[in-house]
């Protein structure tokens, strides 16, 4: 009976370790193919799993596509939530705020099931939309830092439009990202540079107050914008 139960066990320790297998290399060529340039042979073929294992695990493309979302969401999700507790219930919002976006693009550039789900969820219905894992953390900030006086008062800084606009900001971080990935090593195209960029339009127009984020990334923060952090 022991030996049934030692075995079983084991057996579903291996059919765990091949189903994260499929989802590490599925999530690698969702993002740099897409849904519809997906080759699921491909994908066996990078996990070294049979298509038959593949199939077992994951029945359709769609199947597999919404697992790749959901393992993506879920990283997104938990390190957002870590970066908008950054600076504590009585910190500056923008400064966690800050923190966010430089979450973002580091998950962006350095983990591919998270460009996966991001793509995925501009491509298809997923279950698991990438946007949800952090919009609603972005517009925590932004009322706390509206209701706090961090951000200017006036029609062009009305949380809904600085939300919109750090939407924007995420896309671009995400093409960005795309383009690293695709482009050969040296190429100039760094996420976290391109969000130096970007923070320095964004903030020059909204925030009242300088704020340093502090990370380790050396990615800037409202009060140093120009930064490049891939620059070493």
């Amino acid at each position: 009976m022991t030996t049934h139960h030692v075995r079983a066990g084991t057996k579903q320790e291996r059919a765990g370790r091949t189903r994260n297998l499929l989802i590490e290399a599925a999530g690698d060529e969702f993002a740099r193919r897409g849904y519809s340039g997906t080759s699921l042979t491909r994908i066996s073929r990078s996990a070294m799993a049979t298509i038959g294992a593949l199939t077992f695990h994951f029945p359709a493309k769609n199947d597999l596509a919404e697992a790749v979302c959901e393992r993506g969401h879920d990283l997104t999700a938990d390190a957002v939530e870590e970066a908008a507790g950054s600076t504590g219930p009585g910190g500056s919002a923008l400064e966690a705020l800050t923190e966010v976006t430089q979450t973002l693009a580091r998950l962006l550039e350095k983990q591919p099931v998270v460009r996966a789900a991001a793509r995925l969820s501009r491509e298809l219905p997923v279950t698991a939309d990438w946007y949800d894992s952090w919009t609603p953390a972005v517009r925590s900030l932004l009322d706390r830092a509206h209701r706090g006086g961090e951000l200017e008062r006036g029609p062009g800084t009305d949380p809904e439009i600085v939300g919109v606009l750090v939407a924007c900001l995420v896309s671009s971080l995400e093409v960005s990202a795309q383009r690293q990935y695709e482009s050969p090593a040296g190429n100039a195209w760094s996420v976290r540079g391109r969000l130096a960029e970007v923070w320095e339009v964004l903030w020059s127009g909204i925030s009242r107050t300088s704020v340093s984020s502090g990370s380790d990334s050396g990615a800037p923060g409202p009060s140093s914008p120009g930064k490049d952090p891939s620059v070493a």
